[in-house]
């Protein structure tokens, strides 16, 4: 091993070890922190986050970077790890300690507005925060890409190489094809009513707990808590963190949250198994947008299918009585319910793009145009309605609703959309390596699953940071990203369901 690639990795497994401490205070602070400690937190996490960026911008790890960068001797592995250090180089690198710190003060009193707010449906108890959050991400856009559109600056930092020119056609043909599949489907009755029904939250999480374990999540290397809005995020490679809430009105909707970010937890905890990139900034997924294709992958194309309930339902008629009185058909119709609602974390499959595109027309307007903050509720009521096809009755089911843009992350929202299609176009190779639709189904309505997660974790998992994101979808797949896999799929799958 060189002298640089030994001082690369050392400095690396620091760095990921002062993230690993950062996480941990904002994991604490989401779940069990007092309320008049999160002054002080938040001084704590500016702190944290400046020490992180002056060890990540030393002088000596950009130096072995540029030595090391167009080694053709290095492994795999190695020449991965280079190459994220080049992208951060080239981009957050260049941020002041000064302005990390500030951003990290920020984030922490931001979190605890933006909780209250909604609690009192209070925007403008928020709003200051959010304005300033606002400045403060234009101002890192200029600084890690002043040749590019601050927002395209932005969405880069969470998929590599997203942009503007790239979601705008992908999201009007989504949106179209979305709103003619409603159309389609809109007078179908479908009774929901018996999942809005009071239930015992203890029993509910139990079930939960089970399907969590039936997936594989290692309760050796993980937890599970509760937070207002539902989040996994990694401590370490043996510790990653799930949260999950019953505070949704459906029973349904706690089941989908753990689902959810159960396929996120095991994601990062099967990559960190390699030992190759363990404990390493490659050591985790490789992306926000492959990030969301396991956990929608596992919410919506396995939790939400029939086979998946064969298998799962009487379990949960056990916890939940008053569902013995239901049929698995119309438990499954139920769940797969085509409604335009408020809640984006509890939408269904095919109007939740909608809530994305809402989002990202949202961010265009604050990154792009003049914005008055006082008149930012209106403008996504305006934009529920045109998009998603709600009326919004208040700001906590409208603006508030999210806690993303009180972390900061603007640019974010277009990965969940991304997670749809790629989590679409993985579904349809692994029916193909499966040998048809038919065997994957069985292996769901078997109730043992370790071949799916065996598949994703050999042709993805496994990979973690090694490939960028087009790289592996493309391993993967044969091909690049398009939408054609997603609609296929909401069109066959909703046709049968609605006899369309």
């Amino acid at each position: 091993m060189t002298a640089e690639l030994e001082l690369l990795k050392t400095q690396d497994k620091k760095i990921m070890q002062l993230k690993g401490i950062e996480a941990l205070l904002s994991w604490d602070q989401e779940t069990i922190l007092p309320e008049k400690a999160n002054d002080y937190r938040s001084e704590q996490m500016g702190l944290i986050s400046s020490i992180i960026q002056e060890e990540a911008t030393k002088e000596s790890l950009r130096n072995a970077v540029e030595v090391l960068s167009g080694d053709d001797s290095l492994s795999l592995e190695d020449k991965a790890l280079v190459r994220y250090y080049n992208r951060f180089f080239q981009g957050e690198a260049n941020l002041p300690v000064s302005l990390v710190k500030q951003e990290g003060e920020l984030l922490g009193k931001s979190h605890q507005a933006w909780v209250k707010a909604r609690q009192n449906d209070d925007f403008a108890a928020f709003a200051p925060y959010l304005s300033a959050l606002i400045e403060l991400a234009k101002k890192k856009a200029k600084i890690i890409a002043p040749e590019k559109n601050s927002y395209d600056a932005l969405l880069d930092l969470y998929e590599e190489g997203l942009n503007q020119e790239m979601l705008d056609p992908l999201f009007d043909d989504l949106k179209r094809s979305t709103h003619e599949l409603m159309d389609k489907i809109k007078s179908a009755k479908v009774n929901d009513e018996f999942l809005f029904k009071p239930y015992d939250e203890k029993a509910l999480h139990s079930f939960s707990l089970e399907l969590n374990k039936k997936m594989g999540f290692d309760y050796l290397r993980g937890y599970v808590a509760l937070s207002a809005h539902p989040f996994t995020t990694s401590i370490g490679p043996d510790d990653v963190r799930i949260t999950t809430r019953y505070t949704d009105p459906s029973l349904f909707d706690p089941i989908s949250s753990i689902v959810h970010e159960t396929g996120h937890a095991l994601y990062d905890s099967h990559a960190s198994l390699n030992p190759a990139i363990r404990g390493t900034s490659i050591g985790q997924g490789v992306s926000m947008g492959i990030h969301e294709s396991q956990s929608r992958f596992w919410e919506n194309m396995m939790g939400r299918s029939y086979a998946y309930w064969q298998s799962m339902y009487p379990s949960l008629q056990e916890c939940i009585p008053h569902l013995r009185d239901v049929s698995l058909e119309d438990f499954y119709k139920a769940i797969n319910k085509v409604n335009p609602s408020a809640i984006r974390v509890n939408a269904d499959e095919v109007t939740y793009n909608l809530h994305i595109i809402l989002r990202y027309e949202m961010e265009k307007l604050l990154f792009n145009g003049e914005y008055n903050i006082n008149e930012l509720p209106q403008k996504w009521n305006e934009l529920s309605k045109q998009i998603i096809r709600y009326e919004v009755k208040n700001d906590s089911e409208g603006i508030l609703q999210d806690v993303h843009w009180a972390g900061g992350l603007f640019g974010y929202f277009p990965t969940y959309s991304l997670g749809n299609l790629y989590s679409a176009t993985f579904r349809k190779k692994m029916i193909e390596d499966f040998g048809g639709e038919d065997n994957l189904n069985a292996i769901l309505k078997s109730g043992s699953w370790c071949e799916i997660t065996k598949w994703q974790n050999e042709n993805i998992w496994k990979y973690g940071g090694i490939y960028t994101p087009s790289q592996l979808v493309e391993r993967v797949s044969g091909k690049s990203l398009d939408a054609d896999a997603f609609k296929v799929y909401l069109i066959e799958k909703y046709t049968r369901i609605y006899n369309l």
